[in-house]
């Protein structure tokens, strides 16, 4: 996919486009060696990268978008991007990293959890937490998700690494929040800043390490530590209920279940608070 090609002409770069290559810039000072590219709108960010690899052009980049007419989230569920006035309502990004073919890629979204997490507090947020395996939530509200997709070239397996976070209150949506009903005033270029180095940091270190170093940081995150869950099927229905403990060095979450301890690995399952 020619990104170029993909935006709208226009005579003169908009503000977007300026701040994406001040942001490139910055990276490469700290050096990291990063493209950012700016689309007013994509189909999805996600896809747009992964069709490069698969293409053979893949590079380390993130591509950061107004609006995505086909974003999705884990599980293809979609993510809203506008807010009820019609203006931007989310930072709508992904970011495309090779990873040694033998690299152990359970955990990945958990320690981009951790990462986002982080650069979040550096902005001012309170309290921010994870549920497992890819939601940032404050209190029982959700604010960001994350999706990592896998395609593979001849020279590495490629992550690429969606992120969704609301800017502003999604529109009919009361189970979501945002920053600015946080009360922190950050755009998408400031969220960016804080969270890029920690990202391109963290994803050298998880091609050497995978997930471990990050567990602890992972478990002091758990938004439903000790609560009553039950892990859902493709279909919907519960396959296993139990107390929600923490997740291991592998990102696996471990529940205790009237059966005694299980391991639940991501996939096709979701988590759900239990309802009595």
């Amino acid at each position: 996919m020619n990104l170029a090609a993909s935006a709208a002409p226009s005579a003169a770069p908009s503000g977007d486009t300026a701040a994406a290559a001040a942001l490139q810039g910055a990276l490469e000072a700290a050096g990291h060696g990063c493209a950012v590219h700016w689309l007013a709108e994509t189909g999805s960010t996600n896809s747009d990268l992964l069709a490069q690899v698969r293409a053979g052009r893949g590079t380390v980049q993130c591509l950061v978008a107004g609006h995505q007419s086909a974003g999705r989230g884990r599980r293809s569920r979609n993510w809203h991007d506008r807010a009820p006035d019609g203006a931007d309502a989310a930072l709508l990004c992904s970011t495309a990293w090779p990873l040694p073919r033998g690299c152990e890629l359970a955990g990945l979204s958990l320690a981009v959890g951790v990462w986002l997490a982080q650069a979040l507090r550096a902005l001012g947020l309170r309290d921010p937490a994870l549920k497992w395996p890819n939601d940032l939530l404050l209190g029982s509200r959700k604010l960001a998700g994350i999706l990592v997709e896998v395609a593979d070239a001849p020279d590495a397996r490629w992550a690429v690494i969606g992120i969704g976070l609301n800017l502003r209150a999604p529109q009919g949506l009361e189970q979501a929040t945002s920053l600015e009903q946080a009360g922190v005033a950050a755009g998408r270029w400031q969220v960016l800043g804080a969270l890029l180095p920690r990202l391109l940091s963290g994803l050298q270190g998880f091609a050497q390490h995978g997930f471990s170093p990050w567990m602890d940081a992972w478990n002091s995150l758990h938004a439903w530590a000790g609560a009553p869950v039950q892990v859902l099927g493709e279909d919907g229905a519960p396959r296993l209920r139990g107390e929600a403990l923490g997740v291991d060095e592998h990102g696996f979450l471990w529940l205790r279940t009237a059966q005694g301890r299980e391991r639940v690995a991501s996939g096709d399952v979701s988590l759900r608070m239990q309802q009595d």
